[in-house]
């Protein structure tokens, strides 16, 4: 077995979310920003995790171009840093001998997070994108007090849970901004777009203040679908950030398509944490007729079931009865599972969004009371099906992964999941597709329909009165708008519950104010 790598803050050869910026986009994001003037005219140009060294390289290629010499540049005002020794050392030998340039006074080979402070004009910088939970394991406990201490992350639950999904760019633009840019300094920064455009665990990055200091980003150039990092999946852009600034929305968003830029106003929309609205300069910009959606506490919108990589185990694609008690069910690797009927649910798919019919074209397997809570293990054995065949799959589902599973393992019931409650078993579900999708077409379901993971999302609802409702009130054309300003249709963001929570009243809240 080959050794297990642990990681320190000090480790040399540590690859973290490495995204190298091409020359030309270099030159993009210094002419737009003026970088290169300022740095003539005495501006200090600092790149907290150069990689290779490219950006600061762009500032000499840029002048060259102009007819400068690389004696009339200021390269002594050029400064970075990178954790890799392997890049560090590309770096300090492309500088040599492409330019003849000794760096190794102005480059430094540390981790960032443990480097000495020191005051620049300018950060101009692309860090690592990697969400902190897929870090290694043991530099995740090195650098968590980082995100504490930065006001990326409200409590440690937070990190566990859903803040786990932060990036860790985030972490890299507030040291930055904080520690290393002059008052009034400004950031010129490639970012993953998540800081801007997604819920959840990137809400703190938007109260947009580390402690004291405050800052505004001021505009962003959206990358859409130019592949300016060669396939990476990451929705991508470059931001400005000015140190010291309060944020004053909407901003310029530029977003590039079919390879012209076309000019948006950015802004959050209910509050100000909110992720970034891109409205067109005709719109403007406000959603305030949107009329919120009154729902009580228990119809709070939901995401789908989630078998945390067990899909084989739990869902099925035909059904037949076998008795009144039992019924018959297959899937790609398994044949003629016989299981008992009343644990067994019409799942929803893209289908039943597209026609009228009420016949299932999949099933999933839900080992719980109608309470929401999963069956205990003498409950199951009174259903000697049910019970061979979670045993016949127990290795299969001891061994799921997950922070939020790992708990429900620990107590013992590996056949659980998550996104399972007694709204499941509501006899209304107002449903609609959240992944993937350019469109918003809530749909009333009702019985035990089922939703799939982050395919659909949904409100649930105990009468058919209050479903109809419901679905009529987000029916309005101006909550689909909402949605598409937030500019993620087509990506598995489209419209996931916490986006509807936006336009939710709660009925206990209402009741409250009188």
């Amino acid at each position: 077995m080959a050794d297990i790598k642990t990681f320190d803050l000090s480790d040399k050869d540590l690859q973290i979310g490495d995204v190298f910026t091409p020359l030309k986009w270099g030159e993009f994001a210094i002419a737009k920003f003026d970088i290169f003037s300022k740095w003539i005219n005495g501006a200090s140009v600092f790149d907290p995790t150069m990689g290779e060294g490219n950006l600061l390289e762009a500032l000499i290629t840029y002048g060259l171009s102009k007819g400068l010499s690389i004696h009339e540049l200021p390269t002594n005002r050029l400064f970075g840093n990178e954790l890799n020794t392997v890049y560090f050392n590309k770096a300090i030998s492309k500088f040599s001998e492409k330019y003849g340039l000794d760096m190794s006074e102005n480059f430094t080979n540390e981790d960032f997070l443990r480097l000495t402070p020191e005051k620049y004009d300018i950060v101009f910088g692309n860090p690592p994108w990697q969400n902190f939970v897929d870090l290694p394991e043991s530099y995740k406990e090195q650098i968590k007090s980082y995100f504490f201490k930065f006001d990326l992350i409200g409590n440690s639950q937070n990190l566990l849970l859903g803040g786990s999904r932060i990036d860790i760019a985030a972490l890299i633009i507030q040291i930055a901004l904080k520690d290393f840019l002059r008052k009034n300094g400004e950031a010129i920064i490639f970012m993953p777009l998540s800081l801007f455009l997604n819920d959840g665990a990137n809400r703190n990055f938007r109260t947009y203040s580390i402690g004291e200091v405050k800052y505004c980003v001021s505009s962003v150039f959206d990358f859409n679908d130019e592949d300016v990092f060669g396939g990476i999946a990451t929705r991508y852009g470059l931001s400005h950030f000015i140190r010291d600034k309060k944020p004053d929305f909407p901003i310029p968003y530029f977003r590039i398509e079919n390879g012209l830029w076309n000019e948006f106003l950015a802004k959050p929309m209910f509050h100000e944490t909110d992720p970034l609205s891109i409205l067109s300069k005709e719109e403007g910009g406000d959603f305030d007729d949107i009329k919120p959606v009154l729902i009580k506490k228990e119809s709070s919108p939901r995401q789908g079931i989630n078998t945390c990589g067990a899909n084989d185990v739990y869902f099925f694609d035909t059904l037949n009865e076998v008795n009144e008690d039992l019924v018959s069910v297959s899937n790609k690797n398994k044949d003629n599972i016989v299981l008992p009927k009343k644990f067994v649910f019409p799942l929803i798919t893209s289908k039943e969004f597209k026609s009228e019919t009420t016949t299932p074209s999949k099933w999933v397997l839900l080992p719980y009371n109608s309470n929401g809570k999963p069956l205990e293990w003498k409950q199951i054995q009174m259903f000697p099906e049910l019970k061979h065949y979670l045993e016949a799959n127990k290795e299969i589902l001891q061994g799921r992964k997950g922070v939020m599973l790992n708990a429900i393992l620990k107590r013992g019931q590996w056949w659980a999941m998550l996104g399972v409650g007694e709204y499941n078993f509501f006899p209304y579900k107002v449903v609609w597709e959240a992944y993937g999708k350019t469109s918003f077409n809530p749909t009333v379901f009702e019985g035990n329909w089922q939703a799939n993971q982050s395919l659909q999302a949904f409100i649930p609802i105990k009468t058919l009165t209050e479903a109809i409702r419901i679905k009529t009130e987000l029916s309005d054309k101006q909550i689909e708008n909402y949605l598409l300003s937030l500019k993620m249709e087509g990506t598995m963001n489209w419209a996931q519950p916490g986006k509807i929570k936006k336009i939710i009243k709660y009925e206990e809240e209402t009741l409250t104010l009188f």
